[in-house]
């Protein structure tokens, strides 16, 4: 029975340790995720009105400019710019992606890896990847992501590219976060229904074509950078749900193994008070 104590006492220092970990870990995701999260509430705002923006002139000019960015190409490949973590011990954050990714992405598509996550499932299923932006999910280097845009743009533009994709994680509050696939470019029909019946004259000085051929990559940047954010948002959030979950799981361990201990110092106490009564006993008889 002692050496049974001893082994309880050893789980019970393990987990403790454990729980220490997990308790720090939840402590850094949940100062992480108050960062992430303000920075997002600054973002969005302006991400959604340059997209807004965008979908009003081409909801006016359809007639003016050249259809490249509302008409998918014949030709060309799609390209899918796919955001995962970097780093473990988030939950069902990146298995949500891996799914997405199964269900929405051919090896025929030209991909871009963002996270080391996403990488090593590219890898394990055969899927061919760019890795130059593969710390994007974590830097959110805004001068990355316009060299990214201006690659993009340009094939695009030359006929190579038919669709560009964004999968991410969209973040909806601190417990609830889902993967979504967004078409970036072309622009999609139902983003103009919203202005297409409203009435007004626009003025595009050149031209409509010019102010598009400036705004699209300014589009593309803000729209690709709130993503990220929302991404890194969300990561935080399922990291720091899961480690909460993990330390309370160590609590309750900590608890049973505590009674277990408990129970075997008392059943080794009962033994020894038997084992002196009964030598009292044959001592007298």
């Amino acid at each position: 029975m002692p050496g049974g104590m001893q082994e309880i006492k050893r789980r019970i220092k393990s987990v403790e340790s454990t729980k220490k970990i997990t308790k720090a870990m939840e402590l850094v995701a949940t100062s992480k995720l108050r960062k992430a999260r303000n920075q997002l509430e600054q973002l969005k705002p302006y991400y959604q009105s340059v997209s807004e923006t965008v979908a009003e002139i081409l909801g006016h000019s359809e007639s003016e400019v050249d259809n490249t960015y509302l008409t998918p190409h014949e030709e060309g490949k799609r390209v899918d710019l796919i955001v995962s973590s970097s780093l473990g011990l988030c939950g069902g954050y990146n298995a949500n992606i891996f799914k997405c990714v199964a269900s929405t992405v051919s090896k025929e598509d030209e991909i871009y890896a963002m996270g080391s996550k996403i990488a090593s499932y590219l890898n394990r299923q055969g899927f061919e990847y760019h890795d130059e932006f593969i710390d994007l999910n974590q830097s959110l280097s805004f001068t990355e992501i316009t060299k990214l845009v201006k690659q993009l743009v340009e094939r695009y533009k030359n006929g190579e590219i038919r669709e560009i994709r964004m999968i991410y994680t969209e973040f909806v509050n601190n417990l609830s976060f889902e993967a979504k696939v967004k078409t970036l470019l072309p622009i999609q029909h139902e983003d103009l229904e919203d202005f297409s019946q409203v009435q007004k004259e626009t003025l595009f000085e050149p031209d409509a074509q010019t102010v598009l051929d400036y705004l699209i990559p300014m589009y593309l940047q803000s729209m690709i950078l709130g993503y990220l954010v929302e991404s890194l948002t969300s990561e935080n959030a399922s990291r720091r749900s899961s480690m909460e979950n993990a330390t309370d799981n160590a609590s309750q361990l900590i608890d049973q193994l505590l009674l277990k201990y408990n129970q075997a110092r008392q059943t080794a106490i009962t033994n020894e008070i038997s084992e002196i009564v009964a030598g009292s006993n044959s001592n007298e008889s």
